[in-house]
């Protein structure tokens, strides 16, 4: 069952019955709780109450560094602090050894661990996108390889530079036949929409697969072809990713520094989805920022298309059509739309058949992107494109602030999101090298 102090949030007795919706991303034990500390309630959350009983042990026991004693000192009075603002529920549950649809409980010993994943089980079961954070070795095992549920690490939220969008992961012959076999088995403890690049001792690419959160999935894109770009193929494992991901989700991010083809692949799926009349427009949201240390040039003259050609998303734009004549031309003919940031604030894509794309997204902090993704309609799909970690141009959209970074914290593990982080330079062999300096 999960209870609240005041029941805030609109949750009732019962595993589970919501009346108000809320997304709690994270199921967190006792391990995980302490290593997040004070940031665990950046997001809503849910903790079982082994861990309650945990933390009060901790805090006097006499085989804990002074250390550990000092989180669950810290983590006792923050609950408490917060325990109405609705931030967090705790869960508990009788039902460990009388609930016949959980299989492992036939094998999982009687241990706080086991109660804890259990209700991190019957959570997930509720609401699919919730993910079961462990800094246990135990608990993690458990969970990915017996319970079968999304896992994650304190790290993987509090260092969301790291995620890729996959795992690489190195199998014998004999593990990839059993993944191959066994696809629900949750071994490398993936998270919904997250994909996995297995390969053999020498480096090479065995297989490509996709966690859906319930079993694996074979990549398997083979590219395709437009009257824009031609013949559109993935040049490496991770394109091949980024275009299954492009594919398959109504929103996905694109990352990786400049030349490893974020853009390429963006439009040429959009333009696939406009020639086959799949959507009718496609909608550039930009923000034409200057290029961090370079000099201002003053005022443009002009048309607010006339402004906007003549800044980055146009340079960007022309070098993918070929040249600007083939950029004004898809916008006369109502193809193409270019909408700054300036101008988003009451704009809806509902009822459009559009796309919308957003490009160079490492320039915007978190209230943008906010702003931007409430523009989209349930009918429409999203495309986002940046690099964070080397062409961010103001120093309001960097770090924490960023809003490529908040966004993929935030959407990671749901079904409709995808994320790839590009890895190799194609564009020229300068372009490789000038990454170095």
């Amino acid at each position: 069952m999960i209870k609240t102090a005041a029941q805030p949030c609109g949750w009732e007795w019962g595993f589970i019955t919501i009346i108000e919706v809320i997304h709690f991303l994270y199921f967190y034990d006792t391990c995980a709780l302490l290593n997040m500390g004070e940031a665990a309630f950046d997001e809503h959350f849910i903790i079982s109450a082994q861990t309650l009983i945990e933390l009060e042990d901790i805090k006097t026991s006499r085989k804990k560094d002074e250390t550990t004693k000092h989180k669950a000192r810290t983590m006792a009075h923050l609950l408490d602090k917060l325990s109405d603002a609705g931030i967090y529920v705790v869960a508990y549950s009788n039902d460990f050894y009388q609930d016949d649809t959980f299989e492992p409980r036939y094998i999982l010993p009687d241990s706080p661990d086991s109660i804890i994943c259990y209700e991190a089980w019957q959570a997930h079961n509720n609401d699919a996108g919730i993910i079961f954070c462990t800094d246990d070795l135990c608990c993690k095992n458990i969970a990915a390889n017996l319970v079968h549920i999304p896992v994650c690490s304190s790290d993987d939220i509090l260092k969301p530079d790291d995620y890729k969008g996959y795992k690489e992961v190195t199998l014998t012959d004999e593990e990839l036949a059993a993944l191959y076999e066994n696809p629900g088995n949750n071994k490398f403890s993936l998270i919904p929409g997250q994909y996995l690049i297995a390969r053999d001792a020498a480096g090479e690419v065995t297989g490509l697969f996709k966690w859906l959160g319930d079993t694996h999935v074979v990549v398997e894109h083979r590219g395709f072809k437009t009257d824009m770009f031609g013949a559109v193929r993935g040049k490496d494992e991770y394109q091949k990713l980024a275009l299954d991901s492009l594919t398959s989700n109504k929103l996905t991010m694109l990352c990786g520094p400049a030349g490893t083809g974020k853009s390429y692949l963006a439009l040429a799926h959009l333009f696939k989805l406009l020639e086959t009349h799949r959507i009718d427009k496609i909608i550039v949201f930009t923000n034409p920022c200057a290029t961090n240390g370079a000099a201002r040039l003053g005022f443009y003259p002009g048309t607010r298309d006339e402004k906007l050609l003549d800044s980055q998303i146009g340079n960007m734009l022309g070098a993918k059509f070929g040249d600007k004549i083939e950029l004004q031309r898809q916008l006369d003919a109502g193809k193409l739309q270019l909408l700054p940031f300036s101008d988003l604030r009451g704009f809806d894509t509902t009822g459009k058949n559009c796309a919308v794309y957003i490009t160079e997204a490492q320039n915007l902090d978190i209230e943008m992107m906010r702003l931007a993704l409430q523009r989209i309609g349930e009918d429409s799909i999203c495309i986002i494109d940046g690099d964070y970690d080397a062409q961010v141009d103001m120093d309001s959209y960097a770090g924490e602030h960023n809003g490529m970074k908040r966004l993929s914290k935030v959407f990671r593990g749901h079904d409709f999101y995808g994320e790839i982080k590009l890895k190799n330079i194609y564009r020229s062999k300068i372009t490789e090298l000038a990454q170095q300096l």
